[in-house]
Parts: structure tokens; sequence; C-alpha cells
């Protein structure tokens, strides 16, 4: 599978374009500051219908315009057309073949996009919600329909945390409700993390032993104040227990600092080489290429469980690296479809169809 043509209006810096990218290897080349990364967005946006930015919408209007719009279509027998127009105070219009689709994640029929930018390189040395957020997207490009049940989990939080500061401390009926369904959604969402981990366990090993030159066994050391744990064999059930059990021992607490201080957003998954805490046992350079491993290394389980394999999008991904880890990195790379974005063609170790970029315009 790949992407055939793209258009953008009034997208980001993009007045106007239309794009035929190569279904191979994909140079997006240009100075800081051009666009290049706006064109990588556009392609991911395309099968997630969320910028990789964390943007929201009126971010993606260009100036000077009302709405944007992307749209784009496979290359496949059977090709699936998308389109998303979004608007800076309305809400957006998505169609997928021609109709609206009845959730977000179902644009995964049309495939699915593995993405890498440099904020990733902080998974191993960052805060927890990097390696929290690795897992979820795991599982969301694994089984997409478990982006309903984070979605649906974060919801239920924020709604709990708006009772703890303004609710009755007497109104247990109205908390019982968010706790059950905090403790319902979060159950499926730490059933699908443990699944996702298991999935991807070998593929990212290979990854990292291929990319990193780094032989030692990897793991996650899943700390949890409420009992969650990486293990497939917990049924969600026993999961929901643990967590609605804690979010009652919490609950004097919670109303004190007005937020919940107990659950899947608060566990801290910690990255292990050899039982260490790569934090300490790795160098940066180490941790980077092993963060850029981890990343990657999902692709053999999504085109597993897909039967077709993922987009890759690589934003400035050379940048970071060694002459040998980026190499490396090539050497690794699967023959699907791919975009990399570069300041400069001869620094980037692979070759491609160069499309040059300049402000709105691609060549």
């Amino acid at each position: 599978m790949a992407l055939a043509w793209l258009a953008l209006a009034g997208f980001r810096s993009y007045q106007e374009l239309q794009w035929a990218p190569s279904p191979g290897v994909n140079l997006v080349i240009g100075g800081n500051g051009v666009g290049k990364t706006n064109l990588l967005e556009a392609v991911g946006m395309l099968f997630t219908g969320a910028s990789f930015r964390g943007a929201p919408d009126r971010a993606l209007v260009a100036s000077g315009r009302d709405m944007a719009a992307v749209r784009g279509a496979t290359d496949q027998a059977a090709p699936h057309t998308i389109e998303m127009v979004v608007h800076r105070t309305e809400r957006r219009r998505l169609l997928l073949n021609g109709s609206r689709p009845g959730r977000l994640s179902d644009l995964a029929e049309a495939g699915r996009v593995l993405v890498f930018i440099p904020e990733h390189l902080e998974l191993v040395k960052g805060g927890p919600g990097r390696r929290r957020d690795w897992l979820d997207e795991t599982a969301g490009l694994l089984w997409p329909l478990s982006r309903a049940d984070q979605a649906e989990y974060q919801k239920t939080l924020r709604h709990r945390n708006a009772f703890l500061k303004t609710g009755d401390r007497d109104d247990r009926v109205t908390l019982e409700v968010w706790d059950h369904r905090l403790a319902l959604s979060g159950a499926r969402v730490m059933a699908a993390r443990a699944r996702a981990f298991h999935e991807v366990a070998n593929a990212v090993a290979g990854a990292v032993s291929a990319i990193a030159g780094m032989g030692e066994r990897i793991s996650i050391d899943y700390r949890s104040d409420w009992g969650g744990a990486l293990d497939t064999t917990v049924p969600p059930a026993e999961w929901e227990r643990c967590m609605q059990k804690a979010l009652e021992a919490c609950r004097n607490r919670d109303f004190l600092v007005g937020s919940t201080t107990v659950g899947l957003h608060r566990d801290e998954p910690i990255l292990t080489l050899n039982q260490h805490d790569a934090r300490l046992y790795a160098s940066q350079g180490e941790q980077r290429t092993l963060a850029l491993a981890f990343r990657l290394g999902v692709f053999g389980a999504v085109e597993d469980v897909a039967g077709s394999r993922p987009i890759l999008v690589l934003d400035d991904v050379f940048s970071e690296l060694d002459r040998d880890r980026a190499e490396a990195l090539v050497e690794w790379l699967p023959a699907t479809q791919t975009f990399i974005s570069a300041v400069e063609e001869e620094k980037t170790p692979i070759s491609g169809d160069v499309w040059r970029v300049t402000p709105g315009c691609v060549r």
C-alpha cells in the first residue's frame, strides 16, 4: 500500500498543492522553516486523523484562510480516498471513500503510517508519559479500535478530575459512576498495552540489534501503584477490579489535591537493557538510537496484523545519528513507501526520489 497522491488547500504553509509521491523512498529536501514537516504532517493525518505534532485543528489552517483541506488516495487495486476539512472555529469534516467513518480509527482501513519525529528521541530518557504514549500508539497501530478505549479513558479522567475540583464530597454516587467508567476503560487499555508489548518485543529487539548494534535483552519494567503489569495472562476483569479498589482507596487524597492520583496515567514504564534502567545504562547516543529502534521496530508486527506494510514517515531522522548508526538504519529500513525529510541531500545516506521544498511549493 502506498499514497498515490496528496492535495492540500490552505494547510499550514501550503495554499494549494497537488503532489504525486513515489511508491518508494521520497526524500523531502529543503531549508529550515520551508514546510517539510508540514508536508509529512499532512501525510500522517490522512491515515490517523490527527497531527503528529498534537496541533489543534485551528493551527492547521493557513494564514488568511478560514479552513484547510487535506485529500489523498491510496494506490491499491480498490483505492481508498480520504478527505479531511478543518476549520478555525467549526467542527471538522472527515470522509473515507465518500462517507463519514463511524470512528476515527476506521481510517486504518485505508492504510497505516509509522511516524518518527525528533521529539520521539525522548522515549528513553524523557518522562514516563513518553513511554506510555509509545505503548498506546503501538496498540493503536496494531488494533485501531483500542484508540477508542484510550480516548474514553482520557475523557472519563477529565470528568472525574472536574468533579474532584468542584463536586460534593458527600456525593459518592456520582464519584462511583466515574470510578466504574475509569476502571472499565482503563482495564481495556491496560490489556492492550500488555498485548502490544508482547506482540512487538521480538521485532523491537531485532531492530535494536540491527540499528543500535546492541545485543542486550530488552524489556519494560512497568511500575504501577494500582497493580498493572505487562502480563498478557491477566484478564481485563482483574485489572478492572484492581483499579476500582485503588480509586476507592485514594478518594480522600484525590479530593484534597483535586485530581486523580492513581491509574494508567500515573504508571511509569521504564525501558531496561539486561534488567538495567536504560536511562542510566546507555550512553546518550545509545539512548537516541534505542528510541529510534523502539519506534520503528514495530513495523513487522504491524505488517503481520494489518496484512500490508505501513508507510514510514521519518522527519529529520538522520540529523541526530552518527554516520555508522545512520548507515545501519538505512540497511534496516524495509521496502515500503517512505518519506524522509532533511536539510541537505548530500548528507542523507539513502537514495530515492528527491523533492525540493520551498515555501508553499514541492518540486
